[in-house]
């Protein structure tokens, strides 16, 4: 939850997920399986396939890869990327697990709904959104 003050009045923005969203049918992940998920994606730069900087919390990005190695490999991560001046110890890297997916469009969504989400309590009304659009090339 994120609560935000306008002038007198005090607003709440509930999180868009309960993080980290998981598959369907998984029990939550403890923090050891959490900590090995966000180092396969800090150990593959290559994985990344989108970064959106938050515009509430400055440096923050959130982050999506689809991991190809690894006890991983196959799953679409979202993670919360934060630099070194804002990380706990002072250590860039993903510091927070937002979610994992077999699907990678479904991951990408996770990443927009967080985006969406600093776009609600920072006051904007435009948001982002995903979609799959797909054209023949002959």
């Amino acid at each position: 939850m994120r609560l935000v003050e306008h002038g007198d009045v005090v607003m709440a923005f509930p999180g868009p997920h309960r993080a980290p969203v998981l598959p369907a049918g998984w029990a939550p992940l403890d923090r050891r399986q959490q900590a090995a998920v966000l180092h396969a994606c800090d150990a593959a730069p290559d994985a990344l396939t989108l970064r959106l900087g938050s515009i509430w919390e400055p440096g923050c990005e959130y982050r999506v890869y689809r991991l190809s190695r690894e006890e991983w490999a196959g799953f679409s991560v979202v993670a919360r990327h934060l630099p070194a001046e804002a990380a706990p110890g002072g250590v860039s890297g993903n510091h927070k697990l937002l979610g994992l997916a077999r699907d990678h469009l479904q991951a990408l969504q996770i990443a927009v709904d967080f985006f969406n989400w600093d776009l609600e309590a920072h006051g904007q009304t435009w948001r982002l959104d995903v979609q799959v659009t797909t054209s023949n090339h002959d």
